[in-house]
């Protein structure tokens, strides 16, 4: 039994605090400020005693109505009613400055008439008490004026209101006026002391504002700060990205020079100095000439390779996308290396289909496959071959060369993919560049395709470029 009625108080209070919550944040709107909100509370709180009182003081009017009141007085409370649930209604709409001052026009109004009715003296507490909520209600100097006056006019009339008969009550003209003066003393005396108080917030909120302002200002700033400095970072770390790969750049451009340009180089000098202070005869000079020739094409070679990576490495290369007839391509590469091939016994077997295509840049391609070509040939001995050969799919085309020479090791596919320089000795001693390999690697990246090796050591190897078909 006592468990019930705990369970009972406790809904009871639950209802009765959910129904405070509605009541206070009647027309309660995230878009005011805090400020404002919390007047709103108030104002809610305090139109909704006023209508509880103006129930009270129906009721007990009309219980005794018409015997000690007259239905006039019931009527004023009744209207009382009627403005508070209309005052509501339109927080309820968001009329905030409507409901304000119609709460300011009528009610002192309907007060005064109330009290003027039961003959109530307690009445000009509620209009005292107006008197200073307009200080609190409103935010101009003007609007708290008239709401004060307002309510003034009606608290000195009630005090020397009329009776029953509406016969103004005689008195003493000395005591009348002194009444009257020590109401307008007294009264300028709150009027003062609210003003004060209100002036003090007034300055305290525009303190707050101006420090909001403020604060705000300066975030502004800092953001824009912020901003700035992260861009100017992102820069920096941009030109330190290119400074970094322009060093990269240079490493690897003294490091070609230094080890094949200049060796080759050299030996054309020392052959040439030779010959022209008589150590060389004429048929020596004659049979040396293939070496030379080498040499030269080798230099050949390596300054196209070392231009076309330098380039690419600068970003200077425009890359232009189109579809390509594969199959003259590799004619035109096989016929370029086709003398090499022969010198060294190496059959080239192009079965590229003709009609096949694919989408690249066509400088870019031409590079790939005269480095990967020229590569096979290097790394296969006398009676091998080098075969080009593709594989069609859906959206993308694999294009393998392959030889049957002398393989790479593991570590050597790992040295291409990496940044170090790499080369090696052909089958014929054949000096490599170093950047053939490398050239393939970022050229292939550069036209959106992949790049695969698979080799092993004496069983040759397959170089897989994949290409897109658009």
């Amino acid at each position: 039994m006592l468990f019930c009625i705990n369970n009972e108080r406790t809904a009871m209070k639950g209802f009765i605090q959910n129904a405070r919550n509605k009541i206070k944040t009647i027309g309660y709107s995230e878009q005011l400020s805090d400020y404002e909100k919390r007047r709103l509370v108030i104002f809610n709180n305090l139109n909704f005693t006023g209508f509880c009182l103006a129930i009270v003081r129906y009721l007990y009017t009309s219980i005794y109505s018409p015997f000690y009141f007259t239905y006039q007085a019931t009527v004023s409370n009744l209207a009382l009613i009627i403005l508070f649930v209309a005052i509501a209604v339109l927080i309820y709409l968001k009329q905030y400055k409507t409901a304000t001052i119609t709460s300011f026009a009528l009610a002192p109004l309907l007060v005064t008439a109330a009290g003027i009715f039961t003959n109530d003296s307690g009445t000009d507490l509620y209009l005292i008490l107006y008197m200073m909520l307009s200080f609190f209600f409103f935010n101009r100097i003007k609007n708290i004026i008239i709401a004060f006056t307002y309510c003034l006019i009606f608290l000195i009339f009630l005090h020397f209101k009329v009776n029953s008969n509406i016969n103004v009550v005689t008195t003493d003209n000395v005591a009348f006026y002194y009444n009257v003066l020590n109401y307008i003393c007294s009264l300028s005396m709150i009027f003062l002391t609210m003003f004060l108080i209100k002036f003090q917030v007034w300055k305290y909120e525009k303190s707050i504002r101006e420090k909001k302002e403020i604060v705000k200002i300066t975030n502004i700033r800092l953001m824009a700060k912020t901003k700035k400095i992260e861009e100017q970072s992102i820069v920096l770390l941009q030109k330190n990205i290119e400074l970094t790969e322009l060093n990269n750049v240079k490493v690897k451009l003294f490091s070609v020079i230094s080890h094949d340009l200049r060796t080759s180089i050299y030996a054309l000098k020392n052959i040439l100095n030779a010959f022209s202070k008589g150590g060389f005869s004429k048929e020596e000079m004659m049979s040396s000439l293939p070496g030379v020739n080498n040499e030269v094409e080798k230099c050949a070679e390596l300054m196209e390779n070392l231009l076309i990576w330098a380039r690419n490495q600068l970003h200077e290369s425009n890359i232009i996308f189109q579809h390509l007839e594969l199959r003259l391509i590799t004619e035109n590469i096989f016929k370029l290396y086709s003398k090499k091939a022969d010198e060294k016994g190496i059959q080239l077997i192009n079965n590229v289909p003709a009609g096949t295509s694919v989408y690249a840049d066509t400088d870019m391609l031409k590079a790939i496959l005269r480095n990967l070509t020229g590569n096979a040939i290097k790394f296969t001995n006398s009676g091998g071959f080098v075969e080009i050969f593709i594989e069609k799919f859906t959206g993308h085309t694999k294009l393998t060369i392959k030889d049957n020479g002398v393989g790479i090791s593991d570590e050597g596919i790992e040295n291409i993919f990496g940044e170090r320089y790499y080369t090696t000795l052909g089958t014929d001693r054949e000096m490599g560049t170093g950047l053939g390999l490398m050239i393939c690697r970022d050229f292939i990246a550069c036209n959106n395709g992949k790049f695969e090796i698979l080799s092993k050591t004496g069983e040759g190897a397959s170089f897989i470029i994949t290409l897109p078909d658009f």
